[in-house]
């Protein structure tokens, strides 16, 4: 979608850069319906993660999340969305992100990412989690992966300071990842987001240039999401123009917050905190 630049901010080296972010610092008013939009979310994700088990197809656990919003009155942020059909992109294996809910049944070691949104008073949350169906015991490769991808966004998050680049958070994101012995999809960024889903500015997993062009300016709200893989740092298209695959058929895993950045620093807005692995 078209950002119009319409802010400039001082950088350490003393030159102005104009800064695509048009929606992305947000008013108190704002700030406080997206906050309260990711208290939702993130009860959802511990909701989902509870009751999402072996033998249930992904239309059930897209039916279970639809339930629960529809008991609170609330709506997803996803359904509809550029025609995306459901309120979860449910990925399982080498299906990395953006995965259509269908009739497939989840086994015991199936590695599970759930990615979704709750739309409320126009504010908008974005959030992800990643899980093993079942014993994690079943699959310690993709429980070592998803503890490497959680692992790298809770310790660079927590790093970020205000004013500062985010250059350095993808560049300490990717070698997390990669000292570890798994991949980056590079393919794949984080975002703006709070009164759309998606956007912009592009938030890089890995060193790219034009992160150096980015700070963490106070009052803007983003999606920070490493997305993983085994060995690919690529993706393919399989059978829809949504669902994305790991280009060399190896897991994939995601970890997502809606975070603010404040004058004091980061603040995780929605998303599970809590380590499984």
């Amino acid at each position: 979608m078209l950002f119009t630049a319409n802010r400039f901010f001082l950088l350490k080296d003393f030159t102005y850069h104009i800064i695509l972010m048009k929606n992305l610092i947000k008013t108190p008013q704002q700030i406080q319906n997206i906050s309260d939009s990711c208290a939702y979310l993130t009860e959802l994700l511990h909701y989902l993660k509870e009751h999402t088990k072996a033998g249930m197809s992904l239309l059930e656990v897209e039916e279970l999340a639809q339930a629960w919003l529809d008991k609170r009155n609330l709506k997803g942020a996803f359904k509809g969305y550029e025609g995306f059909p459901a309120n979860l992109c449910l990925s399982v294996n080498d299906c990395v992100v953006h995965g259509i809910p269908d009739e497939t049944l989840l086994k015991n070691w199936d590695l599970l990412k759930i990615d979704t949104g709750v739309l409320y008073k126009k504010g908008i949350s974005d959030a992800c989690i990643s899980m093993i169906i079942g014993d994690a015991g079943l699959n310690p490769l993709g429980a070592e992966l998803i503890k490497i991808t959680k692992q790298a966004l809770d310790r660079w998050v927590a790093s970020i300071e205000t004013w500062g680049f985010a250059y350095n958070y993808s560049k300490a994101v990717y070698n997390h990842v990669k000292n570890n012995g798994f991949e980056i999809i590079k393919t794949l960024t984080g975002h703006g987001v709070g009164n759309e889903v998606h956007e912009l500015p592009h938030f890089y997993n890995y060193p790219n240039a034009k992160m150096k062009k980015i700070e963490w300016i106070p009052w803007m709200i983003i999606a920070l999401e490493p997305i993983t893989a085994v060995k690919s740092d690529d993706v393919v298209y399989h059978e829809s123009d949504w669902n994305l695959y790991c280009r060399k058929g190896d897991l994939g895993a995601q970890w997502e917050y809606t975070v603010l950045i404040t004058d004091n620093g980061p603040k995780v807005l929605a998303g599970v905190t809590e380590d499984w692995y």
